[in-house]
């Protein structure tokens, strides 16, 4: 899936994902990072699901041209 970073904390570890289409956003955590975000990025990401619902993984800045 493709999203852009609307909130990320760094010194907290996590942020948000929003995916564009549908407006959903989605948390995820830095410790799940490829490489480093910052709000307003453009990533690609996985979803995947746990106790507390979906969940972005393998976040990755995508290069917008």
């Amino acid at each position: 899936m493709q999203g852009i970073i609307v909130f990320y904390l760094p010194a907290k570890g996590y942020g948000y994902v929003r995916v564009p289409d549908t407006r959903e956003e989605f948390r995820f955590r830095t410790i799940n990072l490829c490489k480093p975000v910052e709000a307003g990025d453009h990533v690609r990401f996985v979803l995947k699901e746990d106790r507390k619902g979906y969940f972005a993984d393998e976040v990755e800045p995508l290069r917008i041209t």
